[in-house]
């Protein structure tokens, strides 16, 4: 019996919170559903028919805009953290390794640290204090790491912006930040690393693209320029079609037969946002139960995801 594979949740250590909030002044947001006591996730998971979930820190506690060594820190004791609470359910949770673009060397041997532990993916975010940096040279150990320990990459967005004009509107654009800014940012920095040759240098790459890939299937027409690479020229949309994978967080069920006519059957995955925001898990549910063919499409985003993990 097929069974889903949750690729998009979070925890957001309360001790890792209060930690953050006297480097920065700011206090991450806890969701009401998150726990250090992953008990109620696993009866949560039982209830909505989850087999296994992914689990990486929460957007609050983003640290690339902190300096290196603080960053580091608080990427370290994010892993650690999520290893700790993970461990008594290594069947069912698995933990998505935290790094920082703020320090470049210790994310690589954070990578090899987690990996050893068993964790299953990256987490990265598109930029550093305000800048995108994947696409630049001081990137490229990072990525040569995760393709040597075959690890997929999680794309996320980060709920922060340095534009200074966003305060001039409600909630000092907090409404825009969240609905479009943090999904710019991942649709930009997929596209700035098929420009940058990224796929040239590591061919098996493989990058999930959170919440319906943040928009980014809607523009595929647009993606029509061609990447010069050694072995000629590529539509950068067939690059993005053939690298990037997109999960199902925050789409309901007639965005989801769009997503998987546009990238295809094979490159969707299940995802809820749990503890980011979603309420009770059971709400991601529709977007797969709504589908006039559901156990084929739950089959579809399973072997994907086993596939992706190496489960």
């Amino acid at each position: 019996m097929p069974a889903l594979i949750d690729w998009h949740s979070h925890h957001t250590p309360p001790e890792l919170a209060e930690e953050f909030a006297k480097l920065t002044g700011k206090t991450p947001y806890i969701d009401k559903y998150d726990s250090p006591d992953f008990a109620p996730r696993i009866r949560e998971l039982d209830k909505a028919g989850i087999d296994v979930q992914l689990i990486c820190q929460g957007a609050g506690v983003f640290a690339n805009g902190l300096p290196a060594g603080q960053a580091l820190e608080i990427v370290r004791k994010s892993n650690d953290l999520i290893a700790e609470r993970v461990a008594p359910h290594g069947d069912r949770l698995l933990g998505v390794i935290a790094v920082t673009m703020k320090h470049v060397a210790g994310s690589v041997k954070e990578i090899e640290r987690m990996a050893a532990k068993g964790f299953r993916a990256v987490l990265l975010y598109p930029k550093a204090d305000g800048q995108f940096t994947l696409d630049t040279p001081e990137a490229e150990p990072l990525f040569t790491k995760i393709e040597q320990l075959g690890l997929p990459i999680f794309l996320h967005g980060a709920t922060l912006s340095n534009d200074p004009t966003l305060r001039r509107l409600e909630d000092e654009g907090a409404g825009v930040i969240y609905s479009v800014v943090a999904d710019a940012a991942v649709c930009e920095c997929a596209v700035r690393l098929i420009a940058a040759g990224l796929f040239d240098r590591h061919p098996n790459l493989k990058i999930v693209i959170r919440s319906g890939g943040g928009g980014l299937p809607l523009l595929l027409h647009r993606l029509f320029w061609k990447h010069k690479g050694p072995d000629g020229e590529r539509r950068y949309s067939d690059i993005l079609l053939k690298h990037f994978w997109i999960d199902t967080a925050g789409v309901d069920a007639r965005t989801l037969r769009f997503l998987l006519d546009t990238v295809g059957e094979a490159h969707v995955v299940f995802g809820s946002d749990y503890c980011g925001g979603l309420g009770p898990l059971e709400k991601a549910l529709p977007v797969i139960e709504d589908q006039p063919d559901a156990a084929r499409i739950k089959t579809l985003t399973e072997r994907t995801s086993r596939s992706l993990l190496k489960l």
